[in-house]
């Protein structure tokens, strides 16, 4: 199989030292989140695996929750994976990093899935010691529209949590979701 075409799209000299590229006209950039399905004709993922790095040969992925830490695509498969549609790209959106409290960083990431018949919002949520990289708690959901993403994250926060609650709040609107203002009248 011929090598796809790879454009740099940001300021990288090449590929491998780039953070946003295309690979056979699919955006890719770090941090992405790829769909891993079974097989072309499910519906089901398999796993996720966020985008980590590039290199000569291919992407470097990491298995979100999953057994395997890390994984290899050489463009090649990548391209053809992707256009078998055993792969798919869910683009990064939004992503916040605030304390809960002393001993716990809570991470929030939203991505958006583009397919045939529209979007799909996918939230992971992390929790990690601060002086740690790895998620002690780690959770991926994928949600049917954005109000079910703020209930959801609002839902979650006891009114104790005051601060997590603002900092879900301003992260929700960072990513274009209007909030309904009766839930702003508590701040």
């Amino acid at each position: 199989m011929p090598k796809p075409d790879i454009e740099v799209l940001d300021d990288g000299d090449a590929y491998p030292y780039s953070s946003h590229i295309s690979v056979a006209g699919t955006e890719l950039q770090l941090g992405d989140l790829l769909l891993v399905f079974d097989s072309p004709d499910d519906n089901g993922v398999s796993f996720f695996e966020r985008v980590y790095g590039f290199t000569w040969p291919g992407i470097i992925t990491h298995v979100v929750d999953g057994p395997v830490p890390a994984e290899f695509h050489n463009f090649e498969d990548f391209a053809a994976d992707l256009d078998s549609g055993k792969f798919a790209v869910a683009s990064k959106r939004e992503q916040t990093s605030f304390f809960v409290d002393e001993d716990t960083v809570r991470t929030i990431t939203l991505y958006r899935y583009q397919y045939q018949g529209g979007w799909q919002p996918i939230v992971i949520d992390e929790r990690r010691d601060p002086l740690e990289n790895t998620s002690f708690n780690e959770s991926i959901t994928l949600y049917e529209d954005g109000e079910q993403v703020i209930e959801e994250l609002l839902g979650t926060s006891s009114p104790e949590e005051k601060q997590e609650v603002e900092h879900i709040r301003e992260f929700l609107r960072s990513a274009g979701y209007q909030l309904d203002p009766i839930s702003d009248s508590d701040e």
